[in-house]
């Protein structure tokens, strides 16, 4: 089971909040069961474990003051490398003793409307998202919920095609087909993409209730998948003429405890903001509907590794052993990618933990990066 705290998570990118969020003072967050402090520091993003090393006061009860964040128990001063710049009751001129430092992430970065935290080195980038960049397409977010369920089921429950016509029935899945046609999952860096070609219900078509098409139409859709949990879903309706893009980032915060993020990018709305809040309240009702179903579940992590036979032939992909393993089927293609894709990166990161010198050994550690790569 990969859970919330599994330390391989350590080695990605996480979003930690809504760029909004974080405004002149330090903002409390948490991330694989830790507490993190970010803050802007003359307009960059830094964080910083949320713990002063003088008297382990939680950095994010201080204040920014410009370039420094200040500690609000004894006013110790840190810069964005985690030096400490002053401690005020040495008194003016007097250096700060060398083990005095706040302790930085690898790196942390502001991008997609979103900022984000690499607590260690990550093995893959922040994923693309080009649509932002492109000004025929008008942009929401959704409200960030926070579930019971873990990151990794939720991701998994996106790229799943199947659960459509069953958990979404009230809302996009009352037009799907129950059969999913084979799809082909392709590496795509250090994630992967899916392609799906279906013929699916599309009632937010004005040309559907014009009489100028009818309900029923064809859909390509295209997952795109960067470890751990970034996904961005793109569904291309060719006889309308329209794409959707969903934007789907997931932020493991303790053994029980997720916030989802989810922005909808859509160019077949011309600006109007009426429209724009209904497709976001539409969307957040598809999202209500996959969290209410994913908080039954009776895991507190994703599987990785596949049924032992794992035949994907169409059929029931194995005898199911004794019940305490999945059954994979064709369909499931793209969570089995994105298992083996979590299941390689924590085994990386147990060869990169076991190649490491002793805690006491390792004294650089690289500065965050840039505030917008």
């Amino acid at each position: 089971m990969l859970t919330n705290t599994d330390p391989s998570l350590r080695r990605g990118w996480h979003p930690v909040a809504l760029s909004s969020e974080v405004g002149d003072e330090p903002v409390p967050i948490r991330l694989l069961g830790e507490p993190w402090a970010i803050a802007r520091l003359d307009d960059r993003v830094v964080a910083f474990a949320d713990r002063c090393p003088h008297r382990l006061a939680p950095l994010s009860a201080g204040r920014v003051d410009g370039p420094e964040l200040v500690c609000g128990y004894h006013g110790w001063r840190f810069v964005a490398s985690g030096e400490c710049a002053a401690v005020p009751a040495l008194g003016p001129g007097v250096p700060a003793p060398k083990r005095a430092r706040a302790t930085p992430a690898w790196g942390a970065a502001e991008r997609h409307g979103l900022v984000w935290l690499a607590p260690e080195e990550p093995f893959a980038d922040i994923i693309d998202l080009p649509e932002a960049d492109d000004h025929a397409f008008d942009s929401v977010w959704l409200e960030v919920v926070q579930t019971s369920s873990c990151a990794g089921l939720l991701a998994d429950n996106f790229l799943d095609t199947a659960h459509l016509p069953f958990v979404h029935a009230d809302t996009i899945g009352a037009g799907e087909e129950t059969t999913v046609p084979p799809y082909k999952v392709t590496p795509d860096g250090n994630g992967f993409r899916a392609h799906l070609n279906q013929t699916v219900a599309n009632p937010e078509d004005p040309g559907v209730a014009a009489g100028l098409r009818p309900l029923i139409q064809r859909r390509r859709s295209t997952y795109v998948y960067s470890p751990p949990f970034q996904l961005r879903l793109v569904l291309e309706y060719p006889d309308a003429g329209v794409t959707n893009t969903i934007f789907f980032c997931l932020q493991p915060e303790d053994t029980g405890s997720t916030r989802v993020y989810t922005r909808l990018l859509r160019d077949d709305l011309g600006g109007d903001q009426e429209r724009l809040a209904d497709a976001a309240r539409f969307e957040q009702a598809i999202l209500a509907e996959d969290i209410a179903l994913q908080e039954r579940f009776r895991l507190d992590g994703l599987p990785l590794m596949p049924d032992r036979h794992d035949r994907h032939d169409g059929g029931d992909g194995g005898d199911g052993g004794d019940g305490g393993e999945e059954v994979s089927i064709r369909a499931d293609a793209a969570g089995l990618a994105l298992r083996r894709v979590l299941t390689m990166l924590a085994e990386r990161a147990r060869r990169g933990a076991a190649s490491r010198p002793a805690a006491g050994m390792r004294y650089a550690r690289r500065a965050p990066t840039g505030s917008r790569p």
